[in-house]
């Protein structure tokens, strides 16, 4: 293995998901709690929790969100957003990003675009891949993200080009990052568990002065599957310093690394039923098809940001981003096939099962971006005014060398995976070599105006302009071939809030976004002469912050659309048509915080209605977008019972789904139940997870031609010292 280096740096369905009932009753436990004639004063939310020690570890209800660049509290926000909180986190044991999303309604994980490994997730139909931030600035690598430095994970749906920039027609996830604060508090965790699991997390903060304070994260884990194969390795070390907490002036520098070592699974192919439905291959669920001496997955993270904010005014406020991220990851998987003619009416265990090795690829994607945003509140007469003005400069870069093997690798059987065959060493027999460069300046503009102490409203535009270059060399032909694409986009956002009392907030809503021919770091000569495909999102919520604001409700009824989709036309030969559409029509509905003093619960569930309404494919034409089920719904909830001991559990449900876009492979519904219960004494606590506590077979990550069974059962056992 090499590095590169180059140069160039929805409300019928709830009978159908058991969760739905135990949401419902948590819903309506805190509905009857609730006084309706309660009026507070209303309470502005102006600056984050800077320096303060325990960020979101202590509560299942984040008091303010930074997803849109600016904290003010998710009651003034005119979108549907959710924040899974590092207490949520904690509880559950999730360690990265993927198992803190199962928590958010409308989230599925797929394959990755164009090949793309790491974090493939999907949100609310459509592919969020390419729309993962940290800090509000996109964080663009293909690696499997770790919790261990992270406070929260902010979720904002819906079309968000207005704040983000291309991309984001299912919404945006951002990573919030632990921050220093100015006194001395530290943990250390240790972790074992199930299939050789093993743990280590720190989190040491030194107070520098009254102003200043210096945090260290570290994280290491080797652990294997509850599958016959497939390993993880990984560890991470993210130091921070910060000057200048609560006063003018403050400056942070942070740097996060993180390595992994794994050892890739890809599941099991699907078996063609005699309907023609293709379903995953029905072997026991620990089935192993890969070759653990080949296959394997490394990456390599860096990460360095400053970032530095001055306050003029009280209402004058400037705050400078720069970042630099390298992102190093080669991959050579062995994902299995079903062999010829195999299907349900023939399938034996002495049945074909293909592997290929022509997947083998190494990429580095590097990012060098300048973010400075100004806030500005102002009064004209009796109406306030908070103004966010932007501006954006940005540099990316990417290189991808792919391979195949010389030699095919030996087949397997159903019954035997053959997983240790006899086999000369592998020999990379390269493909092709992708260099992609691409600069992108933003200049943005939001209003969010109060009209009355009663009525608010937003209003923003955004100006992009990208370009990119795209060479690729064909190794066969000793041939290079180079495309370019120019796009000048504008990107808007609005929204009206009524918000009666402290209590209650409504709003209507209206955003746009739009995805570049070249947004995942790939571009053909068709795609160059294709201008971007668009998105929209009509939307209709609600939320309440009851208890006091303990305790949130939110609902949404939205409508997504990306109504410009690229289709391949015969009769266009130099370009794809912008001729498809499809829409996802649904309902969530949100629960989090605290019921009692004893009691926390988060819970969510989205319905969504998607469809494919136009595209160029017949076949397609009103069928349901790959990997968009009827419903996800997610609970967890944990209980206080006494000074030391604490009990919680939880389900995770998601509908039936397709793994394309012709509806001719089906991955079914499941419901996953996991339980924890923790002891605390003084300084000390001991926590264990068990996770799919019934043993459930069900299938997780969809990719288009096989499936990835999800984990049977395993627990977690953890010690945690606090000092």
């Amino acid at each position: 293995m090499r590095e590169i280096n180059r140069s160039k740096s929805p409300v019928r369905h709830l009978a159908k998901v058991p969760v739905a009932a135990a949401f419902a009753s948590v819903v309506g436990a805190a509905g009857m709690a609730q006084a309706a004639d309660t009026t507070l004063s209303t309470v502005q939310v102006t600056a984050d929790r800077k320096g303060d020690p325990k960020g979101t570890a202590d509560t299942y209800n984040a008091p303010v969100t930074t997803v849109g660049r600016t904290a003010q509290a998710a009651r003034d926000i005119p979108q549907s957003t959710t924040s899974v909180t590092r207490e949520i986190m904690n509880d559950q044991g999730a360690n990265n990003l993927k198992d803190a999303l199962r928590n958010v309604a409308g989230v599925t994980f797929t394959a990755g675009e164009n090949g793309r490994s790491g974090d493939a997730i999907s949100l609310r139909g459509f592919s969020a891949t390419t729309d993962l931030f940290l800090d509000n600035i996109r964080d663009t690598g293909q690696y499997n993200r770790d919790t261990f430095n992270i406070d929260r994970v902010e979720v904002l749906r819906g079309p968000s080009s207005m704040i983000y920039g291309r991309g984001s027609t299912g919404g945006v996830i951002n990573q919030v990052s632990k921050t220093p604060f100015q006194s001395d508090a530290s943990s250390v965790t240790l972790g074992i568990g199930t299939e050789d699991y093993y743990r280590f997390e720190g989190d040491i903060n030194k107070g520098l002065s009254d102003t200043a304070g210096l945090r260290i994260n570290l994280m290491g884990q080797d652990s294997e599957s509850t599958r016959d194969g497939g390993e993880a390795k990984r560890w991470g070390v993210a130091p921070s310093v910060t000057f200048g907490i609560g006063e003018p002036t403050e400056v942070t520098f942070s740097y996060f690394h993180m390595q992994e070592n794994n050892i890739p699974d890809y599941g099991v192919p699907y078996l063609r039923g005699t309907d023609g439905i293709g379903r995953p291959l029905p072997v026991d669920p620990k089935t192993y098809y890969g070759l653990p001496e080949w296959d394997y997955e490394d990456t390599k993270t860096d990460v360095v940001s400053a970032k530095v904010s001055h306050q003029f005014t009280p209402d004058i406020k400037v705050t400078n981003n720069t970042r630099y991220g390298r992102y190093w990851r080669e991959i050579w998987p062995s994902p299995p096939r079903m062999g010829s003619g195999v299907t349900a009416a023939n399938v034996t265990d002495n049945s074909l099962v293909t592997r290929s090795r022509n997947g083998g690829r190494e990429g580095l994607d590097e990012i060098l971006t300048n973010v400075t945003d100004a806030t500005f509140n102002f009064d004209t007469g009796t109406i306030r005014h908070q103004v966010l003005a932007g501006l954006e400069l940005t540099r990316e870069t990417s290189e991808t060398t792919r391979w195949g093997n010389v030699v095919a690798p030996p087949p397997a059987t159903v019954g035997n995976p053959n997983n240790h065959p006899a086999m000369p060493a592998p020999i990379k027999n390269y493909t092709t070599n992708v260099q992609f460069d691409s600069n992108n300046v933003a200049v943005y503009l939001q209003d969010f105006i109060a009209l009355t102490p009663q009525w608010k409203f937003l209003i923003g535009a955004r100006w992009d302009y990208l370009d990119a270059d795209y060479d690729t060399k064909t190794f066969a032909t000793k041939t290079t071939t180079n495309v370019k694409r120019t796009d000048s986009e504008w990107s808007w956002r609005t929204g009206l809030i009524y918000q009666p009392d402290a209590i209650q907030s409504y709003y209507v809503s209206y955003g746009t976004s739009f995805n570049p021919s070249a947004e995942a770091y790939s571009l053909d000569p068709k795609g160059a002469n294709t201008p971007p495909e668009s998105n929209r999102n009509y939307e209709l919520g609600a939320k309440w912050e009851l208890f006091e604001g303990d305790l949130s409700l939110r609902t949404a009824l939205f409508r997504t659309e990306k109504y410009n989709e690229r289709n391949t036309d015969p009769l266009v030969s130099d370009r794809y048509v912008l001729s498809g559409k499809r829409t996802t029509d649904g309902l969530e509905v949100e629960v989090a915080g605290r019921i009692t003093e004893k009691w926390n619960v988060f819970a969510g569930w989205a319905w969504m209605d998607a469809e494919i309404t136009e595209t160029a494919i017949a076949a397609e034409k009103g069928k349901t977008p790959l990997n968009t089920p009827d419903y996800t719904a997610s609970l967890w909830t944990t209980y206080q019972i006494d000074t030391f001991w604490k009990a919680g559990f939880g389900a995770n449900a998601i509908g039936e789904r397709y793994a394309n876009n012709l509806n001719t492979t089906v991955v079914p519904s499941y419901v996953r139940w996991d339980a924890m219960v923790e002891w605390n004494y003084r300084d000390y606590s001991v926590q264990l997870n068990v996770y799919n506590l019934f043993d459930k077979t069900y299938y997780d990550s969809v990719y288009g031609g096989h499936i990835v069974p999800g984990n049977t059962r395993y627990a977690h056992l953890s010690g945690t010292y606090r000092f």
